[in-house]
């Protein structure tokens, strides 16, 4: 392993960690309204939403494992002003990078605050009936400052220790809910405006969305590695298990059932029972599940939050943890300002939205400012030639 001073760990990352940090990000609060969303759009043929929408999250995630391929060893905090800037004027990389990159750390912040708040409604109204929440969610966020206090390699070797259970046990709660399932509930298929057909492709991209802390962590990846396959193995995981979910909440309640439940996945598990009654309440063991899959979408984002000031900034593991835990204040009263939960879920929509310009526009932009920049470097080089 080598180390650079002051901005963490480099070539630690093998193509496992990788997967386990992507599908760990990817997988989280989306998994419980995932049902009710693509079939609200796409009626019986909601299983459709995640295969369409991977295939849409893997050009995005194709398209920044180049860009770390054309910085290797950067970060996008890094490489963003040598996209904007030029050898001869370094000052105008880094003002023209400023916005791109406060847009891309303003989203994270936000979207951790919201993930925070949906998991504390879910925890306050189905296992914790007593419990304030402002208890869950501090008690959360105090895992994630635990997190942070460590360098990128602690993060990795975390995601990979809780990969196998949060993906295993949600497996088999997904392929065990086809116990009562009718699977009438899923035909016709045929009947999908084209409206309705691009509003559930959105909907299935943006239960992809968390991946683009990867312009972050691509930069630690081993040189060996295959990102893009490791790429392609996560989400292939992800496509997988959300369309599992997705068909057996279909088939179990039907389209229009669904869009009376706040929670569909939860009151999936609650119909499912383990043979031999080994577990009588499944919904407790898949909450506890859940609760893993929720602290490493948070997590991560919040470390790249803070570990990416650190490298705007040039300090050191000190300054991260100092940000780490200053910025949980505001983070906190932030999770609190939505008054219920349909407050909540609108303002996760627009998080949606935010996630479609981070994930897609980012990348593009950025590959049309370096090939703008090539064409006229090349140009130069001719005229001096000449």
């Amino acid at each position: 392993m080598n180390r650079r001073e002051g901005h963490g760990w480099q070539q630690t990352l093998s193509m496992w960690q990788q997967i386990c940090l992507i599908t760990s990000t990817l997988i989280g609060v989306g998994v419980l309204t995932l049902p009710r969303t693509t079939s609200s759009k796409l009626f019986e043929a909601g299983w459709i939403a995640p295969l369409i929408g991977s295939a849409g999250a893997y050009v995005s995630l194709w398209l920044i494992v180049k860009l770390s391929r054309r910085y290797p060893g950067e970060t996008f905090i890094e490489y963003s002003h040598k996209v904007w800037g030029s050898v001869r004027r370094p000052w105008v990389g880094k003002v023209f990078s400023l916005p791109w990159i406060c847009v891309y750390l303003v989203y994270l912040y936000f979207s951790t605050a919201i993930i925070s708040r949906v998991f504390g409604e879910v925890v306050v109204t189905s296992v914790l009936l007593q419990t304030p929440l402002e208890v869950v969610i501090i008690t959360m966020f105090l895992l994630i400052l635990f997190l942070c206090m460590h360098e990128v390699e602690v993060v990795a070797r975390v995601n990979e220790l809780l990969f196998p259970f949060i993906i295993l046990p949600l497996l088999f709660i997904a392929i065990a809910s086809f116990q009562k399932a009718e699977f009438g509930n899923l035909l016709p298929i045929n009947h999908v405006s084209f409206r309705s057909m691009v509003e559930g492709i959105y909907e299935g991209i943006y239960s992809y969305s968390g991946f683009e802390i990867m312009f972050i962590f691509f930069a630690y990846a081993q040189q060996n590695t295959n990102r893009e396959l490791a790429g392609f193995y996560s989400l292939l995981i992800a496509a997988l298990l959300y369309m599992l979910i997705v068909v057996a909440g279909i088939s179990v309640f039907g389209y229009e059932e669904l869009q009376k439940l706040t929670w569909p996945t939860l009151e999936l598990v609650k119909t499912t029972q383990v043979p031999g009654l080994i577990l009588e309440r499944l919904e407790s063991a898949f909450l506890a599940v859940w609760v893993s899959a929720v602290f490493t979408t948070v997590a991560n984002a919040y470390y790249v939050v803070v570990y990416s000031l650190r490298q705007l900034f040039r300090k050191g593991i000190r300054f991260q943890r100092t940000v780490a835990s200053v910025l949980l204040v505001p983070l906190f009263f932030l999770s609190l300002i939505p008054q219920n939960t349909t407050e909540v879920f609108k303002l996760a929509s627009l998080l949606g939205l935010s996630s479609l310009v981070i994930n897609l526009l980012f990348p593009v932009v950025y590959w049309v400012a370096i090939l703008i920049r090539d064409m006229v470097t090349r140009r130069e080089g001719r005229n001096i030639d000449g």
